[in-house]
């Protein structure tokens, strides 16, 4: 049996939130389909910017977050939302930290991946109505949560957030309690979001593309 850590350094609390459960599952689903041998996966771990680096640019706080936790992690997940401009956010906010982090020694071993929504994460919340009932408790049907019929139309949505929160409110109607909100639910979708469903959204095909090159590029899969 072989070990195998993940890390994530993620824009907010939230992006953890949702992200941590999906990223693990689907390494989980390429390890079970093509590993060389049995892989023990361990959990996700929070990379977060050091306090003294706080102040610089978001290539050194990821790579400095990355030395803080050196040893911790075999593949880092380097999330930024795209606002529209996927290409752009890529470019501009997790291809420089992804060349840093290749120049380091201790990354000879090692991968990142970068998690770049089209727009903002919480659009693969709205991929899946079972996994939004399921979460919820509800059965308001697809229609009903204005969801797109195609997962692919997730990343048209211009505001995920919004819509997401429209619909906790409109299936938890008079029970919902005071402060609550979408966000305590994001865990528990991202445990329930089908991957099938998943693998219909473009930008998440191309995590799991290079996801898939890193876990063959450091031995992992055959």
């Amino acid at each position: 049996m072989r070990y195998l850590g993940l890390a994530l350094f993620a824009e907010g609390p939230t992006d953890h939130r949702l992200l941590s459960p999906i990223l693990f599952r689907l390494t989980e689903d390429l390890c079970r389909q093509h590993a060389r041998e049995e892989i023990e996966l361990g959990t996700v771990v929070e990379l977060h910017s050091p306090r003294q680096h706080r102040d610089a640019d978001r290539a050194t706080r990821i790579l400095e977050a990355a030395r803080e936790a050196e040893g911790a992690f075999d593949v880092l997940f380097v999330h930024t939302d795209g606002a529209g401009d996927h290409e752009g956010a890529r470019l501009e906010r997790v291809a420089p930290a992804l060349s840093m982090l290749a120049e380091e020694p201790a990354q000879r071993y090692r991968r990142a991946v970068a998690v770049v929504p089209v727009r903002e994460s919480e659009a693969w919340a709205l991929a899946d109505g079972d996994a939004l009932r399921d979460a919820f408790g509800t059965t308001v049907s697809d229609d009903a949560m204005d969801l797109p019929e195609r997962p692919r139309e997730v990343e048209a949505i211009l505001d995920p957030k919004q819509a997401l929160e429209r619909i906790y409110t409109r299936v938890t109607g008079g029970r919902r309690r005071k402060g609550r909100s979408h966000v305590g639910f994001l865990d528990a979708i991202g445990l329930r979001v089908r991957l099938s469903r998943m693998r219909e959204v473009p930008a998440f095909r191309r995590i799991e593309r290079d996801l898939r090159l890193a876990l063959v590029e450091i031995g992992y899969l055959g």
